[in-house]
């Protein structure tokens, strides 16, 4: 046995005495897929205003045997770059669910949800096959990035592997105006933002006792068969170069902080210069500003304007000579790449910046976390950023 077997074992036996549980992620392929509709893109950006309040431009896991709780490493599915999602259980039902920080609360779909079962194809929650559902039938209506969803309020157990939150309050989706790569979302955001009422998952694993620390982080890949991970109660620092740089939250409801200015690198183009409001959103795909702003970034890297689509597209093949794109965050610089700024759909190729009509801040979605690793700690109400290996 070489010594680097020997060092790889003596890891994997850190790991399992640490209570640190990973699992391998998968991307899914979108090589033969056809570019989206010109009608998705105006659906996703007036979902995306409906989510910030704007309005529509038209209309198997080891649990610990103490009470330190544990450090899980969830699997994300990788779709076409822009949309992560794991595994989680229901009431002993898998979903495949996103998981997002731009929104509080978790809902599956009911079984009365036609367009989610006929239309969509998504799995749906089986009342019967539950032994610890109840409901008081109170309706709610939650407005997401991906569409917007009615039913009514419930709880029951939410499980990632053998890892069980009981009395999780969830949503039971009756109505849904569009369709998914995943069946539900499990928001990561705090309690004021929560349209069912419901305590968010992650404070109520916190109050359970069932993670160690009260942090979360997102380590998210792209190009590559390996997806990267959610990890649910810790941090693993051999997923990113270097110490984490902190920057507070400002107000806790979304994951809300201050961005000292973002740039075209070398093009003398900075913009949120000397500071403004930005918000971590692991449920947004792009990264999405005000109007200004975003149009000044697409000129400088040479992106034109598509009507049809009503974004900015680039030339494939100049994307390998395109300029990085600078995050200025609590004083340090954060960087993200052409090959992941700009999305790709076989010979079509579009910015990842969008803007959006009255918006003053800046949606800070997965284009930045597909290159930086992002730790979202709980109880101290802030985020560690890093860049991610």
């Amino acid at each position: 046995m070489n010594l680097r077997v020997i060092i790889l074992l003596l890891c994997l036996v850190v790991f399992v005495a640490g209570k640190v549980h990973r699992f391998r992620l998968q991307r899914r392929s979108h090589r033969h897929h056809k570019v989206p509709h010109a009608h998705m893109h105006l659906q996703f950006r007036n979902a995306l205003r409906r989510k910030y309040g704007y309005t529509p431009l038209r209309t198997t896991i080891n649990q610990a045997s103490d009470s330190k709780g544990v450090v899980l490493s969830e699997t994300l599915i990788n779709s076409y770059d822009t949309n992560f999602f794991g595994e989680v259980s229901t009431g002993e039902q898998p979903f495949t669910m996103q998981f997002d920080t731009g929104s509080s609360d978790f809902w599956v779909p009911s079984s009365h949800c036609q367009v989610c079962i006929k239309k969509c194809g998504n799995k749906f929650f089986k009342e019967s096959k539950s032994k610890t559902f109840h409901t008081d039938k109170v309706p709610f209506s939650i407005t997401y990035g991906s569409g917007s969803v009615k039913g009514i309020v419930a709880s029951d157990d939410v499980g990632f592997g053998d890892l069980k939150i009981q009395n999780q309050g969830i949503g039971l989706v009756n109505i849904s105006d569009s369709c998914s790569d995943f069946d539900g979302i499990c928001g990561l955001a705090f309690q004021p933002l929560s349209m069912t009422g419901s305590t968010p998952l992650f404070q109520q694993m916190i109050d359970q006792k069932l993670v160690e620390q009260p942090i979360f982080s997102f380590h998210l890949k792209s190009g590559s068969s390996d997806g990267g991970s959610m990890i649910l109660g810790g941090s693993n620092s051999s997923l990113y170069y270097g110490p984490l740089t902190y920057t507070n939250v400002t107000e806790a409801k979304y994951w809300t902080f201050k961005m000292d200015f973002v740039e075209v690198h070398g093009k003398g183009s900075r913009r949120c210069e000397g500071g403004c409001k930005a918000i971590m959103d692991t449920g947004t795909s792009l990264i999405v500003g005000p109007v200004l702003d975003v149009l000044s970034l697409n000129n400088a890297i040479g992106a034109q304007h598509n009507a049809t689509y009503d974004l900015y597209t680039v030339d494939c093949s100049s994307i390998p000579t395109l300029p990085i794109i600078v995050f200025g965050i609590a004083g340090k610089e954060f960087y993200v790449k052409p090959q992941t700024y700009v999305i790709v759909f076989q010979d079509f190729c579009y910015s990842g910046f969008m803007d959006m009509r009255g918006l003053t801040y800046w949606i800070i979605g997965d284009v930045f976390l597909r290159e930086n690793y992002v730790e979202f700690d709980w109880a101290r109400k802030r985020m560690g950023i890093a860049p991610a290996v």
